[in-house]
């Protein structure tokens, strides 16, 4: 009887997990510098809100591996 693996394959994750990274981590950068910049409260708000969501979507994209 063949086992079924139920992790995705590991070269399509191998090639996907640093773009997912990278992408994610432009996301964290672009928003801490939108904070550093921005003099308007709304700006300022949206960018830390978008700061807390690309934490999170990082956090569950490595602990998904």
């Amino acid at each position: 009887m063949k086992h079924k693996s139920t992790m995705p394959n590991s070269k399509l994750m191998t090639t996907t997990f640093p773009i997912t990274v990278l992408l994610h981590l432009f996301f964290i950068v672009l928003s801490i510098y939108n904070i550093f910049i921005k003099d308007s409260t709304i700006a300022i708000s949206l960018s830390i809100f978008s700061l807390i969501i690309f934490n999170s979507m990082l956090t569950l994209t490595i602990m998904h591996i």
